[in-house]
């Protein structure tokens, strides 16, 4: 779980990053269209309504909706969902930069994220992972960070006990 949350955090930093700041950064509501986030030219309805969501959620908790607390409110499923097929033009005029290190198409961080998504559901639900392959597993993670940054990607490594776990596995 220790990689998995360092590479969601990595993710979507990354993915935020693509897009400028704005003065409206430091207070969003659901009417704030100059926030990449809250913006309907560039996020589905429903990718909109889990922002409002997580919107709601800070207000309630008394919490300033502040981009950068929507971005962490926001889960590791909402970030994977950015690289469906709906969002292909993004992908082209924003998304790709987050990820400079990979071959250039959507597809590729589809294909990785996705798994990694179903994988670390299904740690944060106390699923069993003893029959799941964790040694390809950890290398998607690492490949992904990898493709966002390899600095990052070693630091995560370094972090990692997964090897050391599975070779004092009965």
């Amino acid at each position: 779980m220790e990689i998995l949350c360092h590479l969601e955090i990595l993710f979507r930093n990354a993915i935020d990053r693509q897009f400028p700041a704005s003065e409206a950064d430091a207070q969003l509501t659901v009417l704030s269209p100059d926030v990449w986030l809250c913006d309907p030219s560039v996020l589905t309805d429903e990718s909109r309504e889990k922002v409002n969501d997580a919107i709601g959620r800070l207000q309630r908790e008394r919490k300033q909706p502040t981009r950068g607390r929507v971005i962490s409110s926001l889960s590791f499923g909402f970030w994977q969902a950015l690289f469906s097929g709906v969002y292909e033009d993004l992908w082209r005029t924003r998304l790709s930069g987050a990820f400079p290190h990979g071959n250039g198409r959507r597809r590729q961080i589809a294909n990785l994220s996705g798994p990694i998504l179903h994988f670390r559901n299904r740690i944060a639900h106390h699923e069993a992972i003893f029959s799941s392959d964790l040694p390809a597993r950890q290398d998607q993670i690492l490949t992904l960070a990898g493709i966002i940054d390899p600095e990052a990607q070693s630091y995560i490594a370094a972090l990692s006990r997964v090897q050391k776990l599975l070779l004092e596995m009965p």
